[in-house]
């Protein structure tokens, strides 16, 4: 009798597990779907990816849809120069070309930290360049595929 109640207590672990990963996956996904990956998802495969860039004494890194941070190569840990906020280039196709990453480490004396950042076509996806134009105001340019425009969708061009 006491090996049945040890297998039915077995079973019953190994079901509540399969329930805990379920609700961890579903939650995942809507986590997921809560940002807007642009047409087609073409920006989906970012998630998740993170690019880093050695600039003098610093290395950049950005994790698109998550954060944006600043190491020294002789310290330890990271400063945070923002948080996932929002796609900023304006409207229509331009949406895409801008994000805004904001409430990164505040600053002694100063803002919160924040980083805008400015996308262009590449072939592959990586950080080209972090400066920080104003106290605390960072800017970072990267190149990624999923900025460039599908040919299939432009407009045809006519010749007179």
């Amino acid at each position: 009798m006491i090996s049945d109640a040890d297998e039915i207590r077995k079973e019953f672990t190994e079901i509540n597990n399969q329930i805990s990963n379920i609700d961890r996956q579903i939650r995942e996904s809507e986590q997921f779907m809560e940002h807007d990956y642009g047409e087609d998802m073409a920006w989906a495969a970012l998630k998740g990816q993170c690019y880093e860039l050695d600039e003098m004494q610093y290395t950049y890194k950005i994790c698109p849809f998550d954060k944006t941070v600043q190491k020294e190569k002789n310290g330890y840990g990271e400063t945070s120069l923002g948080n996932w906020k929002e796609w900023s280039g304006g409207s229509g196709a331009d949406k895409y070309k801008k994000q805004k990453y904001e409430d990164g480490q505040q600053c002694w004396n100063g803002p919160k930290r924040s980083t805008e950042v400015v996308i262009e076509c590449g072939e592959e996806t990586k950080l080209l360049e972090a400066t920080e134009p104003a106290k605390c105001e960072y800017r970072f340019r990267m190149q990624t595929p999923a900025a460039c425009n599908d040919p299939e969708k432009e407009p045809a061009h006519t010749e007179l």
